[in-house]
């Protein structure tokens, strides 16, 4: 074990090294409303933010002491604030950019040549027709109500390879504290009634306003605010026998948001990686 860790490392580094050599895209979408910057510091975040989930994309495979990914899913791509990094990083690898927006994954597909798929708001309606090494999937879970939360994860787990994983990242007990104390992610009156279910049972949600949801997402009837804790979380994955728990980090991504590792083989079954 410690002689494939050692050697999974070496492999790794060898491969961040060819990363910073090669560098990444940074051709950003006019239509994506995440670039409309108006200082530098954000394009900066937004960089970083991308290459911080190559960190916990690493860090996760080197733990679980799994090979480079041969192919990737990235859900929701949006207009490939990971994708690019992902393309960059492992360019040997099949990456799909998966958005339930066309003029995200449209411009993914385009611009760093991966290969494209749309979502739809029904997560046990999609069947990609293969399974996937790596998933990420950054920024969903924090907009999911329950069911929809459950149903998210139960596409990754039969999405995934014989030996994949996927890197989830979640709203967790550091965005309250940000909400409360720094800045609002939404409205004061929303976000007490998220706040009230979350400490009650560990898990929150509430939609946004019809006014943001008729103009941002015209393609969701339910989309808003999602705050979960560990525990519940954890709840989800155990009862999945099919899935084994590598990694629960809080503030994981970007020093901001929770990140949960799982992958197969499961918890029960014979080593595949």
């Amino acid at each position: 074990m410690l002689g494939r860790s050692i050697a999974l490392q070496a492999r790794y580094a060898e491969l961040y090294r060819d990363y910073l050599e090669r560098g990444f895209d940074e051709t950003l979408s006019k239509d994506d409303r995440e670039n409309t910057f108006d200082v530098d510091w954000k394009y900066k975040h937004y960089y970083h933010a991308g290459s911080d989930a190559i960190r916990l994309v690493v860090n996760g495979l080197v733990q679980g002491l799994y090979q480079p990914p041969k192919t990737i899913l990235d859900f929701p791509s949006g207009s490939g604030r990971v994708t690019r990094h992902l393309r960059s990083f492992f360019p040997d690898a099949k990456v799909v950019a998966f958005d339930l927006y066309e003029f995200h994954f449209k411009f993914c597909g385009e611009t760093f040549g991966v290969e494209t798929f749309q979502s739809k708001e029904n997560f046990d309606e999609i069947d990609f027709g293969q399974k996937f090494d790596l998933i990420f999937s950054g920024s969903l879970l924090t907009h999911m109500p329950a069911d929809l939360f459950k149903a998210a994860l139960r596409m990754f787990s039969r999405s995934l390879t014989d030996s994949g994983i996927a890197v989830v990242t979640l709203h967790g007990r550091h965005v309250e504290y940000l909400h409360n104390n720094r800045w609002a992610i939404i409205e004061r009156d929303r976000f007490v009634k998220a706040e009230s279910e979350v400490q009650a049972s560990g898990f929150g949600y509430v939609n946004y306003t019809d006014g943001l949801m008729a103009s941002w997402f015209t393609r969701q009837e339910r989309y808003g605010v999602t705050l979960s804790r560990p525990h519940w979380t954890l709840k989800q994955l155990e009862d999945d026998y099919a899935l084994r728990v590598l990694s629960y980090t809080e503030r994981g991504w970007d020093n901001t948001q929770d990140v949960v590792i799982f992958g197969k083989p499961g918890v029960n079954e014979w080593e595949k990686v």
